[in-house]
């Protein structure tokens, strides 16, 4: 039988060893809990740029002016000149003004002088970055003055100094500049720009065909307008087949030279030099 003395030993032996079982356990429970690391929130992202607005297609802006009542060749001139207009652009933007001949219609805005300023301040207005404009008069002249008749009455004429007041906040955009009358060369440096074209009937000191328009156009606008296949013609080249047919008839009917002229800026070489049918789409 274990002595007393060997019983107590072993109770302290077994207490300590609990007594440390149970710290360890304390220990293991007391220990930090793991640290998981915390994933940083996202930055805020800047929101996107929006696309840049779509620019509008480009579109032909043909104003056309018949300022005088005396012949009916004036009115068709713009009518012609319209048709190739249509036919190079359908969603062409038109403005057509006259002052009819006798038995012709009515129906469009008369072409005074203050019409014509308006007409044009509207276009400034409206004219997109990619639009060309066709600026077009058919008249009777004088040196320097492009005539407005009305119902036979003459009223204030467009000078060199209105028509370029006119086309000056439409600089930037393409324009063509087409003057059916005598002596309409006179226009030409007045005119001077460099995104500019300006086709003339005559030079400085010429009529055209003595001023007699007695068919259906004037031979100058039907030289031009009137041309077969002009659509695939460069603006040069189609001025250059219009001054040949103009020699011809001159030659053939003994009348004096009218001598059209053409002026082009440095700017407006690049579309002058492309067919009419791609205006919209040179640089």
């Amino acid at each position: 039988m274990p002595s007393p003395l060997a019983s107590h030993a072993a109770t302290r032996r077994f207490l300590h060893a609990s007594a440390l079982a149970l710290a360890l356990a304390a220990a293991g429970c007391a220990a930090p809990p793991v640290q998981v690391a915390e994933t940083p929130a996202p930055a805020p992202q800047a929101a996107p740029e929006p696309p840049p607005p779509v620019e509008p297609p480009g579109r032909i802006i043909f104003a056309g002016f018949a300022m005088h009542s005396q012949s009916k060749a004036f009115r068709n001139d713009v009518q012609l000149a319209e048709k190739l207009v249509s036919e190079l652009d359908p969603n062409a933007l038109m403005l057509r003004l006259a002052n009819p001949a006798k038995d012709q219609s009515a129906d469009w805005p008369q072409a005074t002088a203050e019409n014509f300023a308006l007409v044009m301040a509207k276009t400034a207005e409206v004219a997109r970055p990619r639009d060309r404009l066709l600026l077009f008069i058919s008249t009777h002249a004088n040196p320097g003055l492009l005539s407005v008749n009305v119902g036979g009455k003459n009223q204030q004429p467009i000078t060199p100094r209105i028509l370029s007041d006119a086309l000056a906040p439409l600089a930037k955009v393409p324009t063509l500049v087409v003057l059916s009358a005598c002596y309409s060369g006179a226009f030409i440096e007045p005119l001077k720009a460099p995104n500019r074209v300006v086709l003339t009937a005559t030079d400085v000191r010429n009529t055209s065909f003595k001023c007699q328009y007695t068919g259906n156009n004037t031979p100058f606008a039907e030289a031009l307008f009137g041309q077969a296949g002009a659509e695939n013609l460069s603006i040069t080249d189609w001025m250059g087949a219009a001054q040949k047919s103009i020699a011809a008839q001159e030659k053939r009917r003994k009348l004096p030279a009218s001598k059209p002229l053409a002026f082009v800026g440095d700017e407006a070489k690049a579309w002058a030099g492309q067919p009419l049918k791609d205006w919209l789409q040179a640089p």
